[in-house]
């Protein structure tokens, strides 16, 4: 198939513009190319043959150029007049513009069919779909899972990338039931997984001890340090007042109730210029774990026996502590300036516990004082001296610090606040500590004063802020330079604590359980919130609370911290119908007005036995009463009479007590009981009584009972209700 296209250009010369001035016609400048192309095209691809092209000028002027592309250039001779050449420009510049239209023509791309480029295109893509198709995995996918000491079922299902109910679908299976949220020890994690397909890799965590071990110190930089001496002794024996005295210093007089309720560290420095670090544990019996780390802690124990007194509960309990920590003792006989103090009988009594004087071929140092006057307390210092270098206390002084947290609380302007005790190394600002699991850096250090201290040495106590939270009373401290490793430990320590926390919310149900708690009464629960002002007190408050305990009725402590009452403290307490206790600490503006609104049950306290009786006596408010019956009088029935209007009235001499109207009775029959119920009338002759004494007669009608026989007796009593405690 043959086509022919013919196509017009039209080129105008330099020298039109010219001819246009002089007037002459525009037609006579006027090229025009005519271009001759043939295409042939395949009938079955369409594509183009190599086409023929034929040229053709024609000019109005005298010559006519026909050339072909190709075509060389002619060349001119010599000589020539001007006109020729300008002739011979001009030709030469037409043609040379000729050929340009020519090639601009001849290039032209020819119209391609759409269906062509589809065509391509869907070959294109055929040839990628190979390449990004998905191919579904053959067989299963084998992970390499490593599994730690103690890991939860989510978090293992994590790993394991299945879901969570699938995994305990297996182990059910197994015959292991768990939960989502407890914790599978290693080698019952490492059966799970091999069980499911993947590979499991036991993981060994690094223990706190590797993380935090330290070259020992040598021995060459043990220094001598003060001795740490704790006062222990019963209530109001005099403690404090021996310390005051020592101190020179009025503690009795601020502390609530007259009594030591915290734990306090202070150093003295004797007339001999010795120094001594004193640590004052509380006499109340709540606050036995308090004296028991006081005991723990500590170097020499000063037990303070009240001379007109003698031992008492605490007193004993002070000896265990020592004796099971294996600390000497110095027994300091108090209030020998009263007029009945007997020191011989203090000495008697404490030979019964193992406690015999030197004068009594003991290895015990007795002293006798007065913390009133001062009489024998130089005595008492230097036997403390004597004692201290009889052991020959020594401590390293340099290098890291490690000690014991005797107290903390939350401060509202310096944050979480530790009181510490450094036994070992130097503590020094912004030295890195961690405690139990808080941890932070020494950002200021306190002396008892209240003074900022830059360091402190062994056997010296301190306060220390800084720390991410309040510590445990108990917690060791220790100090390093690497930040990165005490968070380590303290991340550990605080999963931990969880994973115990989470173990003891979960309870272990039975059938036997079920069945019992189904058929008993419901035993009710008081909730309560406590803050308290240190952590010492919170934990004895916390414990003398769970140990009350009783079959019908508990309590539940669903919160316990430091510091003041804030808004979420009141919040937490209404959404969990709690009662809150505020041990040496008030409410916030913010949460009072939540209290006043809500009308929230708020109460303060000092005095740690006042709190204690006060829960009592909620928690025995809502015990039901004990019920007793007392039979307040019996008669004996003489004859029945009927009436229409009362039925059988039983004519009866009261021979015990008073009959009453107003109370239940009993009909006996042969001291049977055949009927319970109350009385209708009660009738001295003919009027109406509301009671009748013993040896008189009356008329007496049992309201719906007929069946009253001669010889019966009817038996009245009254009910009394009696208030029971805990």
């Amino acid at each position: 198939m043959q086509k022919d296209d013919k196509t017009s250009l039209s080129l105008k010369s330099p020298k039109s513009n010219k001819h246009k001035q002089r007037g002459s016609a525009a037609s006579s400048n006027t090229v025009t190319i005519q271009v001759k192309r043939k295409r042939v095209l395949s009938k079955k691809t369409g594509e183009v043959k190599n086409p023929a092209k034929e040229t053709t000028i024609e000019t109005n002027q005298k010559q006519i150029v026909n050339e072909k592309v190709n075509k060389p250039k002619p060349q001119f001779k010599q000589g020539k007049n001007n006109n020729e050449k300008n002739k011979k420009r001009d030709k030469s510049d037409k043609d040379q513009k000729i050929e340009n239209f020519e090639e601009k023509e001849l290039h032209l791309k020819t119209k391609k069919k759409k269906n062509q480029n589809l065509a391509k295109k869907q070959d294109s893509e055929i040839d990628l779909i190979p390449q990004h198709q998905f191919e579904k995995p053959t067989e299963p996918i084998k992970r390499d899972v490593e599994i730690p000491s103690s890991i939860t079922v989510g978090e293992l299902a994590q790993k394991m990338a299945v879901k969570s109910s699938e995994l305990i679908k297996v182990m059910m299976g197994m015959g292991v039931m768990a939960t989502i949220n407890q914790s599978l020890d290693q080698d019952t994690a490492i059966l799970i997984v091999e069980e499911m397909g993947h590979v499991a890799i036991g993981k060994n965590n690094a223990t706190e001890e590797s993380i935090l071990k330290t070259e020992p110190s040598k021995q060459e930089k043990v220094e001598a340090r003060p001795p740490i001496v704790t006062i222990m002794g019963h209530v109001d024996h005099g403690k404090t007042s021996l310390l005051d005295y020592i101190r020179k210093t009025k503690i009795v007089t601020s502390e609530a109730g007259g009594i030591t309720q915290h734990i306090g560290a202070y150093r003295v420095t004797t007339d001999k210029g010795t120094m001594i670090t004193f640590l004052d544990t509380p006499g109340h019996a709540a606050f036995s774990a308090m004296r028991a780390r006081g005991a723990q802690i500590t170097d020499i124990i000063v037990l303070v026996v009240s001379a007109d007194d003698g031992v008492m509960p605490q007193t004993e309990e002070a000896i265990e502590h020592a004796q099971s920590s294996k600390v000497p003792i110095i027994v300091a006989i108090n209030k020998i300036d009263k007029e009945n103090a007997d020191p011989e009988k203090v000495q008697n009594e404490l030979s019964k516990k193992n406690v015999i004087s030197e004068e009594w071929g003991g290895d015990t140092i007795f002293t006798k004082i007065s913390a009133l006057n001062g009489d024998g307390i130089d005595s008492l210092l230097d036997s403390i001296s004597l004692q201290a270098e009889i052991l020959e206390l020594k401590a390293p002084k340099n290098g890291p610090a490690d000690g014991t947290v005797i107290e903390s609380s939350l401060d509202k302007g310096r944050g979480p606040v530790a009181t510490i005790l450094v036994k070992n190394g130097t503590l020094h600002k912004k030295d890195f500590i961690l405690v139990g699991k808080e941890f932070g850096r020494v950002r200021a250090m306190y002396d008892e004063f209240n003074n900022e201290v830059l360091s402190v040495e062994p056997g010296c106590p301190a306060v220390v802020t800084g720390l991410s939270g309040t510590p445990n009373v108990g917690d060791q401290l220790m100090s390093t330079n690497d930040e990165k490793r005490i968070r380590e430990v303290a991340s550990m320590r605080e999963s931990k604590q969880k994973e115990i926390e989470m173990q003891a919310k979960q309870k272990n149900f039975s059938i036997d359980d079920f069945n019992a708690s189904s058929t008993s009464n419901k035993k009710r629960i008081e909730n309560f919130l406590i803050k308290t002002d240190v952590q010492g007190s919170c934990e004895a408050i916390t414990a003398s609370l769970k140990k009350i305990d009783n079959d019908d009725v508990g309590l539940e402590i669903i919160y316990s911290g430091v510091g003041g009452i804030t808004e979420s403290d009141v919040n937490l307490a209404q959404t969990s119908n709690a009662k809150i206790i505020g041990f040496n600490v008030r409410a916030d503006s913010k949460a009072k007005k939540i209290i006043e609104t809500n009308q929230l049950d708020l109460k303060y306290f000092s005095v740690i036995y006042e709190l204690l009786d006060n829960v009592k006596q909620d928690l025995s408010g809502l015990l039901d009463p004990d019920i007793k019956e007392e039979i307040i009088g019996i008669a004996e029935v003489k004859d029945v009479f009927r009436s229409s209007k009362f039925g059988a009235i039983a004519g009866s001499m009261v021979i015990e007590g008073t009959i009453q109207k107003e109370q239940p009775i009993r009909v006996l029959r042969d001291n049977i009981v055949i009927y319970e119920g109350e009385l209708e009338s009660l009738r001295r002759f003919k009027d109406d009584v509301k009671e009748v004494k013993s040896g008189t007669e009356c008329g007496i009608g049992v309201k719906n009972y007929n069946d009253i026989k001669n010889g019966d007796q009817i038996e009245v009593y009254k009910r009394i209700e009696i208030k029971r405690s805990i």
